[in-house]
This record gives structure tokens, sequence and C-alpha cells, in this order.
């Protein structure tokens, strides 16, 4: 393979691994979610960049297991509230255990 295709497809799989670094950053930061586009026609990952997209994929499998976490706690938290009785009217003290 010639120098320069090496080198654009070193750039190329660079700029596909920014911006899924990107999108990973946004999602823990409560950015608005971008619909993940898978990169197209890149061939295989040079070997000099091997070691960066497996510190990705890591990176996004810990934030897919917070994001779940926080997913569940939220639904126990709704839950939680939900539970408590609306048939009283005015306000009322209300208080309920979210660890038990």
């Amino acid at each position: 393979m010639p120098v320069g295709a090496v080198r654009d497809e070193t750039l190329a799989w660079s700029d596909a691994l920014t911006r899924m670094e990107h999108e990973l950053h946004g999602a823990l930061a409560a950015v608005d979610p971008v619909p993940w586009r898978p990169p197209i026609a890149l061939g295989p990952i040079p070997p000099e960049l091997q070691e960066r997209a497996t510190r990705l994929l890591e990176a996004q499998m810990h934030t897919i297991r917070y994001l779940e976490d926080v997913r569940q706690t939220t639904a126990r938290h709704l839950a939680a509230v939900r539970a408590v009785p609306r048939s009283e009217v005015g306000p009322h003290p209300v208080y309920f255990d979210l660890i038990g």
C-alpha cells in the first residue's frame, strides 16, 4: 500500500475515533444525544491506533454500565414517588424512605 494511502487511512481512523470520543463525552455531559453512525469504508484499524481504540471501547463500556445504573436508580426513585398517596388535599408533609 502506498505511504500516502496508509497516512490517509490513519487520518480517517483518527478522525472517526475523535468523533466517537466526543460523542462519549457528550453522553456523560447530558448533551442531546447524536444518533451513532458507524464509520464507513475505513478498512482495518492501523496498528498505531489500536491501543486508542481499545481505551475508547473500555470507556464506552464503562459509560454504558454507569448510565444503566443511573437509569435503574431513577426508576426506583420514580416508583417511590408514585407510591406516595395523592388522596389528601392541601399541603401535608410527606416522608418516604428511598433506601429501604
